[in-house]
């Protein structure tokens, strides 16, 4: 499957492959390519639309990512 994440700041966007869908995935992902300042954030993931939100430590969305397989 292929993560598309999109974060906002920088308009900063890529695609990654990956075998197994987890928050440790998606933050290593994030952390490595998505510029962010700070370390502390959070996910979320709706099974039915595939599509996920980037909050950070303040509870602003910072991004968004979806799966298409």
């Amino acid at each position: 499957m292929t993560v598309n994440f999109n974060i906002f700041k920088g308009k900063i966007s890529w695609n990654a492959l990956i075998h197994q869908l987890n928050s440790d995935v998606l933050l290593r992902h994030i952390l490595m390519k998505g510029n962010i300042d700070n370390r502390n954030i959070d996910l979320s993931y709706c099974d039915e639309t595939c599509q996920g939100k980037i909050i950070n430590s303040e509870n602003q969305l910072i991004g968004n990512f979806w799966i298409s397989f």
